[in-house]
């Protein structure tokens, strides 16, 4: 029996399975043109004549999100009501920069001409002022099918977050005219008040129908022809995985699904460590993605952007910049340095790839600082150039009179400073103080920078997980089984709440009884988590308070005035006794935990048969050589103390740890990056 998970990066697509009491990795390039392509492969190359004996193969992708950002959806159009036809276009009076003279919005997925409406309305309790006029809507899709051939309708209409018998009526009668046109409708995908949100989510998940479904039905053919016995479950943004099943129509749940994974890993793994209070770097090929867990919780935001366009489904609450491996040095109209945002990819890659990249990224200048060791990247299994890494560093160095040397270290620091930056971002900017808390650095580029990262912000630990290469994929194999409701009730928070909270929540659960059941869970299976959205009446925006029903049977008002205050306090530093309170929104989490066991495979280790293959060299730091061990990640057993300056490596990642930092190799195989004084 073989459980696998395969998470797709931008640069590299990554394996990790296990097969009784052993863990096995691999990893390789990506293919962005066709992602499937690279999971076809790997898991050719990885298993061979032992596919049968898949059983669970747990996938996290790029598709959607790339889909989206490059404009590589399909042909959908949208359905509004009368006199809302143009509500992708007008979106919100918000900003970027509220300072800016002139300010430019996202364009729409799907443009004004594949937007039409339909005479029907409802009003906010949900009740029918103007009746669906069906004639009209008949006479409205012909139109449109013959004129635009659109591949996929996003139906939202007004208020049907509160009834949504017109857009089931619409549904119905375009499938029966048009049985091959998907139709998505806003009831489904996002049941909640905010029209311009619920219809950019609607419209997102439309224009992802086609593309997300082929893409899910080549691999779910690939395995039935050759492991007829496996499941494919995929990633979802808020931190769950789900049957194949369950994703074809929602493809906007897959937005940002392997860096959730990541962070789902860190939060399991923390646990097992006994790290309560995490900030989670997850850096790339192209990208560093950046999550902050407190109390052994990360954050889960109620809404998204992806290009600049709204998705209003709960996600893992990651801040995503843009450097990686494969950032790119160039020189700005100022005659100044910077790297990135824009990567090298999988194709051509870093100039060292020897892919025809002739640009130098940030893995060039490591390949010259003699941290990477061409030999040893990727385990041997990729040869590196180190002669190309120079000529790449050197066109880019003499421009501004540096040597290639002072040229490296440059675009490393500056690297560092934008990951600082980030990290930044999701704490000391939200009230948190990081140096309470554990940097955990992971991704085939985390290991090597965290600990350079946490010198700059005076983060004393640093922990890099086993597998940190491939730690996204590894959790895809702890994530639960996991979908998150929502609901919207305006109510005021009053003496009947507890009543009306209970038997709401009791209502809510009858749907992911009749979903869960499909994918083979028992009703007995699922664990509940309950949370409210409220706000101050007159407020414009809610905050997420979770809810203990037992408590608030037993204490009424008063729980809720305290957990809501509570709340408002750490977002705002203020709370009010005396303002009124509503409930916004309702929020049920369903989900089916996962056995722990891949852990305990994971962080078992074995007894250390020889002595730890550590070599003495030379790198370049700070503008200058530097004794510096080399030592190989296997061969450290638990216990092992390096000291820095030090190159810890292993198949799928690199640590560096700086001079006057040691590392210890915990119990579970993490090495664990503290300063020495």
């Amino acid at each position: 029996m073989i459980k696998m998970a395969i998470e797709v990066g931008g640069t590299f697509t990554d394996l990790i399975w296990i097969e009784g009491d052993h863990v096995r990795s691999h990893k390789l390039p990506s293919t962005p043109h066709d992602a499937s392509i690279g999971v076809i492969d790997g898991l050719s190359q990885s298993l061979g004549a032992d596919l049968p004996k898949l059983t669970h193969l747990f996938h996290g992708s790029t598709v959607a999100t790339n889909a989206v950002i490059e404009r590589k959806g399909c042909r959908a159009a949208f359905l509004a009501t009368r006199g809302f036809r143009d509500l992708l276009v007008l979106q919100r009076q918000l900003r970027p920069n509220v300072y800016a003279i002139a300010c430019e919005k996202p364009e729409p997925l799907i443009p004004l001409k594949r937007s039409v409406e339909v005479t029907e309305r409802m009003d906010v309790s949900g009740q029918a002022v103007l009746s669906l006029d069906e004639d009209e809507l008949c006479r409205t899709i012909d139109q449109l099918i013959e004129k635009e051939k659109p591949e996929a309708l996003a139906v939202c209409l007004l208020h049907s977050y509160r009834n949504p018998e017109h857009e089931q009526t619409v549904r119905r009668i375009v499938n029966k005219r048009y049985p091959d046109l998907p139709v998505v409708l806003s009831s489904d995908v996002l049941p909640t008040f905010r029209e311009y949100e619920r219809a950019s989510t609607t419209v997102m998940a439309a224009y992802l129908v086609p593309l997300v479904g082929r893409y899910l039905r080549r691999l779910e053919d690939h395995l039935g022809d050759r492991a007829p016995g496996s499941g494919l479950f995929v990633m979802q943004s808020s931190g769950g995985v789900l049957p194949s099943s369950g994703s074809h129509g929602r493809g906007v749940e897959m937005l940002n699904s392997g860096p959730a994974a990541g962070v789902i890993g860190a939060t399991r793994m923390a646990g097992v460590i006994g790290d309560r209070n995490v900030i989670t770097l997850d850096v790339g090929g192209t990208s560093a993605d950046i999550c902050l867990i407190a109390n052994g919780t990360p954050g889960i935001t109620a809404e998204t952007e992806v290009d600049g366009l709204p998705v209003g489904l709960p996600s893992v609450d990651i801040a995503n910049i843009g450097a990686g491996g494969g950032s790119i040095g160039w020189i700005d109209e100022g005659g100044m340095l910077q790297v990135g945002p824009r990567s090298a990819g999988a194709r051509p890659g870093p100039a060292c790839y020897g892919h025809g990249g002739s640009a130098a990224a940030l893995t060039d200048a490591l390949v010259r600082l003699g941290w990477i060791r061409p030999h040893r990247f990727l385990g041997g299994r990729m040869t590196l150039h180190p002669e190309k890494s120079d000529q790449a560093l050197k066109t880019l160095a003499e421009p501004l009179g540096q040597n290639i040397d002072e040229m490296a270290q440059a675009m490393v620091d500056i690297s560092t400073a934008h990951i600082s930056q980030g990290i930044r971002l999701v704490s000391v900017q939200r009230g948190h103080d990081p140096r309470d808390y554990s940097l955990y650095g992971y991704g085939g580029m985390g290991p090597m920078i965290s600990a350079l990262s946490a010198s700059d912000l005076k983060i004393r630990r640093v922990v890099i997980p086993p597998y940190p290469g491939l730690f996204s994929a590894l959790g895809l194999l702890v994530a639960d089984v996991k979908r998150i409701y929502r609901e919207t009730r305006f109510l005021p928070v009053d003496a009947e709440s507890s009543r009306t909270i209970a038997s709401a929540f009791h209502l809510m659960k009858r749907e992911p009884e009749s979903e869960f059941i499909k994918y083979g869970y028992a009703a007995s299976e699922i664990v509940y988590e309950h949370a409210l959205e409220m706000r101050y009446a007159g407020q414009g925006f809610e905050l997420l308070a979770t809810i203990d029903l037992d408590r608030l049977d037993r204490d009424g008002v008063t729980y809720l005035r305290e957990v809501f205050g509570a709340a408002h306090q750490a977002r705002y530093g203020s709370t009010s006794r005396a303002a009124p309170i509503e409930i916004v929104t309702f929020r049920l989490t369903a989900h089916v935990p996962t056995p722990s066991a891949v852990l305990t495979s994971l962080t078992r280790m074995s007894e250390k048969k020889s002595e730890a293959e550590i070599e003495e060299g030379q790198i370049s730091s700070g503008g200058r050589k530097i004794p510096c061990r080399f030592a190989w990640r296997s061969s450290l057993a638990s216990g092992s103390v390096v000291k820095g300056a030090a190159v810890i490596e292993e198949p799928t990642a690199t640590t560096f740890v700086p001079p006057g930092w040691i590392v210890t190799v915990d119990k579970t195989g993490a090495l664990i990056l503290t300063p020495e004084s």
